[in-house]
């Protein structure tokens, strides 16, 4: 492939990204007025839930990876409600790639976007750097029970959405919380949405530590699942859907180039669609390559992420 050709199709994928972002940015808008209505009157609007998960899921139909894309960008700003945009986004997408029919992919998605509306009701203090007592410990793991208690009004037609709220901070060995349900306990929509919404966390930075490189999170939830902490099926379907290297990260290849993944290979997850540069040449050469179609390439590292505000600390 020439690099005229490629730099043509990477113009063309820019171009489809815009269009989503800009949906995207409305989105978020849209659930900043969910939960700021929350915060005044301690209800949830289930109706513009539903339609917030619509428009996501309708990202999704219209380009899977890149939606899955904005889903896995680290999160710097507008906690919590980008970071329950994305979780909802995410968990829909797993939920798409294990094959879950309309109803329960809405379900988690509602779900997945409603369960920290509670994290305005916690104390800003508990949020910051400074060390917190075990009482404010405590309040921060109640936050997901503000969400179910909002949600009880709908128990005619958000029974499991109501599970998934409550339950997606428990973990199968008991060490979640807000209740240390273990296993069969845990609601399966509720299983999906908790590892989604641990792998957002980790590569996002939080006041008592920095971001986690996406390749090193996946590892870390791998791990976890071993150990029992996590659904094994819930976590095989996030790799499958965000791959070894997710969306966005920085690799090395072993030809010397570096390159940025930009979409995943389910069938072959350590090795994804990647923009190589050659910087060599000014400007640097870009190719389209994908990895699983071409066996002399291989990725050997990978990098670390940083944001422009990284950068400038």
């Amino acid at each position: 492939m020439s690099a005229t050709a490629s730099t043509e199709m990477t113009l063309l994928d820019v171009t489809s990204d815009v269009s989503l972002r800009r949906e995207f940015i409305r989105i978020i808008g849209a659930t900043t007025d969910l939960f700021t209505h929350f915060l005044e009157t301690r209800e949830i609007d289930f109706q513009q839930g539903l339609q917030i998960v619509d428009q996501l899921r309708r990202h999704l139909r219209m380009d899977f990876d890149a939606a899955v894309g904005l889903a896995v960008q680290p999160l710097y700003d507008s906690y919590p409600v980008r970071h329950s945009v994305q979780s909802s986004l995410l968990a829909m997408a797993m939920g798409t790639d294990a094959g879950l029919c309309d109803e329960d992919l809405r379900t988690i998605g509602v779900g997945s976007l409603v369960h920290d509306v509670g994290m305005l009701l916690v104390p800003s203090r508990v949020l910051g750097e400074e060390p917190i007592t075990e009482r404010d410990r405590l309040e921060l793991m109640r936050h997901p029970l503000h969400a179910a208690a909002a949600l009880e009004r709908f128990v005619d037609i958000a029974p499991a959405v109501q599970s998934v709220a409550a339950q997606i901070h428990e973990r199968l060995d008991g060490s979640g919380y807000p209740h240390q349900l273990k296993g069969s306990a845990i609601h399966r929509l509720a299983r999906y949405a908790g590892v989604a919404d641990a792998f957002l966390g980790m590569i996002s930075p939080r006041p008592h530590r920095a971001a986690h490189e996406p390749y090193r999170a996946i590892e870390e939830i791998l791990f976890a699942a071993r150990r029992g902490r996590f659904d094994a099926g819930a976590v095989r379907t996030l790799l499958r859907v965000v791959s070894l290297y997710p969306v966005g990260s920085c690799v090395w290849l072993n030809d010397g180039r570096i390159g940025r993944v930009i979409r995943s290979n389910p069938e072959a997850v350590d090795r994804p669609v990647i923009i190589a540069m050659n910087l060599e040449y000014d400007p640097p050469e870009l190719e389209q390559i994908d990895l699983s179609q071409t066996s002399e390439l291989a990725v050997v590292r990978v990098g670390e992420l940083k944001s422009e505000s990284q950068s400038s600390d």
